[in-house]
């Protein structure tokens, strides 16, 4: 499930009390999905009146939390290990002759590889979401190559 500020602002308070530091609710949302500001920061959800607000805030920040860097989330639940987001990801495939092979890549010099029946990250700092080309579509070859829905960005 992607996030988005306007979900997260839905649950806010929207008062615009600037008690948070930013001038609208709006702005404090898109901070808290870049994971620049946080749920403690916002002191009107302390009030009775927000608690089940602030309870379904809680769980949207733990998802963006939890996410990588690029938002990569893997939901190990869902994953069954069968390597398709391994040796379709083109900084594997470049790197590894064994992902290009579909043997699975070797070592950690990769984005992503299976461990014990699920995927891990190895080295996130190669995902093609770190690249600074912003005229270009994110990469999500992983995320499409997943029959499971188990790989999602953020």
């Amino acid at each position: 499930m992607k996030i988005s500020p306007t979900q997260i602002y839905k649950l806010l308070p929207k008062l615009n009390c600037k008690e948070c530091g930013y001038p609208t609710c709006m702005a404090f949302a898109v901070k808290m999905l870049k994971k620049q500001a946080f749920l403690n920061d916002c002191s009107p959800l302390k009030k009775p009146e927000y608690i089940q607000n602030a309870i379904k805030l809680k769980e949207l920040a733990g998802e963006i939390l939890s996410a990588a860097e690029t938002k990569l989330v893997i939901n190990e639940e869902r994953c069954t290990g069968c390597g398709n987001c391994v040796i379709s990801c083109p900084p594997n495939v470049s790197v590894s002759l064994d992902a290009s092979g579909g043997k699975g890549p070797k070592g950690d010099e990769v984005v992503m590889k299976i461990k014990d029946g699920k995927v891990v990250v190895c080295n996130l700092k190669m995902c093609r979401r770190f690249e600074d080309d912003v005229d270009t579509r994110p990469c999500n070859v992983c995320v499409e190559s997943c029959p499971e829905d188990a790989i999602e960005f953020l």
